[in-house]
């Protein structure tokens, strides 16, 4: 069985910070900075976007307030011109902010007589806190860094004993940009203290020996804002200069590829990231020393947190970055032992009782970065959803990893399901763009299609009007030529519509003899080459359980295509005119959040008050109430709650008639799963001829939800789900 540790009962620190600066550190990884300030509060009105430091913005057109979105890092806005002035510290998050530097009304208004500024004005903004360094701080209480010497690495609210402050007369900043309140839990306004040396009150302007409380600026995780949009600009020299290759597809080889003025890219000195989240790689075939490249700019090697100049490949990261969930194991191949869970961000990871020393993982949602030192330093690992079995897998020499955290999506991020494709005009998403978010019956003869992004859900595009002819399914990705498409010849694009979604463990069966006789070959999965895997791939007669498949010609999902929901094909021949398949596989489907409403009581199946430290919680139906959570996802064949969604739908005890269902945690054994029909019955799988029922009656527990043989005489075993 899996020892299994929780981060949720460890971390209780924002981030999942939690200094250590008695372990090895590695080396800082820098991550870029962006600020968005707009001229008016509410964020309306002129929008600047930041990305560095900016020495003179007294000329900017503001109002008495502003509102400023600190996207990535810490900065400091000062009063003058060339970072000279009052300052004020920013941190990561939103605010409408008033002029900082007023005093008082006559004092501002003899400002704006004087120097015709508006209301609010910014003299300039400077980058101060961009990587994940263990700040320290050391108060003394005489001057010079003399007499008794207190240190500090983290937030203090209260440094006062016994009720009385310590008196600090200087102070040394060893690292990070240190906040310092003369009065307790960070209440007034705070000296602001970089790294470096104050001998006495004077050097911080402090009016008083009094330090009462004191925190470190910091800033939070990895973040992608335009997730579906993936655009990167490479230029040849540092500082953004010479000449430019604009990427939006990977780059297995820096050195073999051309950019759009036909010149090879031997080197690259500096980066803008304008979409996406990316992965650079110090040697090509994606090997190496690994950097993470979020939206920004990097106008040298040491900006991306580079071990060298040295840079020889590129991939783009293209996922559903919601609810991240990882499992690290400390034996290879994810097998029994113990193991350690997290949804957010853990600085050091033997804190949940779990060494350093991590065999294999298993990347269950959204996007990891993985370090081999506490406190995210050190060497990074990018993982992606999937099984890793062991540590070459991710990348690594060995199997430490100290520290790890998601990459988050932010603005915009949410749980509704909303399908769109973008066609392009001309290959690698050039041109004439076409957005569809519906079925399309009928594209323009005009618009030749030659690269395709899908950024939600799966559709199929033919070559034929109102959806009819030969049909190419596309899965979400980027699509960069025709041929990666699978489009053959110079077909065009008529018309598109969106593959249904399904709720079902996908099942097919394969017969060698017409009306599902002879040879039967049973396939839940994808299967790259028929012949190729040992299989005879002379086929007659089709039967599509479960799931929506997808049928190709060839080998390696080449030639021809067919999309199949669950049905019967007695004759393949006679529906395909083909005797044979090449491959196969099932449409790979994104998770979908629903609501799953009984169609007789017009109720929904929920959890109330459902909380994350939980061990096992009662389902029933009611209306949303606040505190409880009546959306849903189905993963795997298990049925799991949004809120919760390390535990799943089952029975528990002996699964009779009339056994009540719960959620429990996922890892139980056998595992439980459930198909979701058209027909309206939510099936289990393990438990034959039982379904999901209610209860009923006058009792109090007359709305939990059961398991009951499926019968049509009860009509309360119907549901209906509603994508959200």
């Amino acid at each position: 069985m899996h020892q299994e540790h929780s981060s949720q009962k460890i971390n209780g620190a924002a981030h999942g910070y939690r200094y250590h600066p008695e372990k090895i550190h590695g080396k800082q990884n820098p991550r870029p900075g962006k600020i968005i300030l707009f001229s008016e509060p509410g964020f309306r009105g002129h929008r600047h976007e930041i990305y560095s430091d900016v020495g003179n913005m007294s000329d900017w057109d503001l109002q008495g307030t502003v509102s400023i979105c600190i996207v990535r890092g810490g900065w400091l806005l000062y009063e003058k011109p060339q970072f000279r002035g009052k300052r004020v510290m920013l941190t990561e998050g939103d605010t409408d902010l008033s002029c900082p530097w007023e005093t008082d009304t006559a004092t501002s208004q003899n400002i704006a007589a004087n120097t015709k500024k508006p209301k609010f004005w910014i003299g300039s903004l400077r980058h101060v806190v961009r990587d994940f360094q263990v700040p320290q701080i050391s108060l003394f209480m005489e001057e010079n860094g003399e007499g008794n010497k207190v240190t500090k690495i983290g937030a203090t609210p209260d440094s006062r004993v016994h009720g009385h402050p310590i008196k600090t007369e200087s102070i040394i900043v060893h690292s990070g940009i240190w906040l310092v309140y003369s009065n307790p839990f960070f209440e007034g306004d705070p000296y602001i203290l970089e790294p470096g040396g104050y001998p006495n009150r004077k050097a911080w302007n402090g009016q008083d020996s009094h330090l009462c409380s004191l925190q470190p600026a910091r800033i939070g995780g990895p973040t992608v804002e335009k997730a579906n949009e993936p655009k990167i600009v490479l230029f040849k020299y540092p500082g953004f200069d010479g000449p430019i290759w604009e990427v939006s597809k990977n780059l297995n080889s820096l050195e073999d590829e051309l950019n759009s003025e036909g010149e090879y890219f031997l080197t690259v000195g500096s980066i803008r990231v304008l979409g996406g989240c990316w992965v650079a790689y110090e040697k090509e075939g994606f090997r190496g020393h690994q950097y993470l490249l979020e939206e920004g700019k990097y106008k040298d090697w040491s900006i991306w947190g580079g071990c060298s100049e040295e840079l020889g490949s590129l991939r783009h990261i293209r996922t559903d970055f919601s609810q991240p969930e990882i499992v690290l194991y400390e034996e290879p191949d994810c097998s029994d032992g113990p193991c350690l869970r997290l949804n957010e961000a853990l600085s050091d990871i033997e804190v949940a009782q779990y060494g350093t020393k991590t065999e294999s993982i298993h990347v269950l949602n959204g996007v990891w970065v993985a370090y081999e030192n506490v406190d995210f330093s050190g060497e990074q690992y990018i993982l992606e959803k999937g099984i890793y079995h062991s540590y070459e897998d991710w990348g690594a020499n060995d199997s430490r990893i100290c520290s790890v955290q998601p990459v988050l999506q932010v603005g915009g991020q949410t749980l509704r399901y909303s399908p769109k494709i973008q066609l392009f005009s001309e290959p690698n998403f050039h041109g004439e763009c076409m957005t569809f978010v519906e079925d399309h019956s009928l594209i323009p003869e005009s618009f030749s299609m030659q690269s395709c992004r899908v950024e939600v859900g799966s559709w199929s595009l033919y070559e034929g009007e109102e959806c009819c002819g030969e049909h190419y399914i596309l899965s979400e990705g980027d699509y960069p030529t025709r041929t990666a498409m699978g489009c053959q010849g110079f077909s065009t694009i008529r018309s598109l519509k969106r593959v249904p979604l399904y709720f079902s463990m996908p099942s097919i069966s394969l017969h060698g003899l017409e009306k599902f006789g002879g040879k039967e070959l049973n396939f839940r999965s994808e299967i790259r080459s028929l012949q190729g895997e040992g299989y005879n791939n002379h086929v007659l007669s089709i039967r599509v359980k479960s799931g929506i498949w997808v049928l190709y010609e060839h080998s390696d999902y080449r030639g021809r295509q067919w999309l199949l929901e669950c049905t019967q094909i007695p004759n393949w021949l006679l529906y395909s005119g083909l005797q044979r398949i090449g491959s196969l596989c099932p449409i790979r489907q994104r998770r979908v959040y629903l609501r799953i409403r009984n169609r007789v009581l017009g109720l929904f199946l929920c959890v109330p008050e459902p909380s994350e430290d939980m061990k096992a919680a009662r389902v029933q139906l009611s209306e949303p109430q606040e505190g409880s959570c009546d959306l849903w996802f189905y993963e795997e064949g298990r049925i799991k709650n949004q809120l919760v969604p390390h535990m799943s739908l089952q029975v528990i005890g002996n699964a009779n008639q009339g056994t009540k269902v719960v959620l429990w945690s996922e890892e139980r054994k056998p595992v439980q799963t459930w198909t979701l029909e058209d027909s309206g019955y939510v099936v289990s799988c393990l438990f034959k001829g039982l379904c999901l029922d209610i209860k009923g009656g006058n009792g109090y527990d007359s709305n939990h939800v059961l398991v009951w043989e499926v019968s049509e005489d009860r009509p309360t075993q119907r549901w209906n789900l509603e994508v959200y």
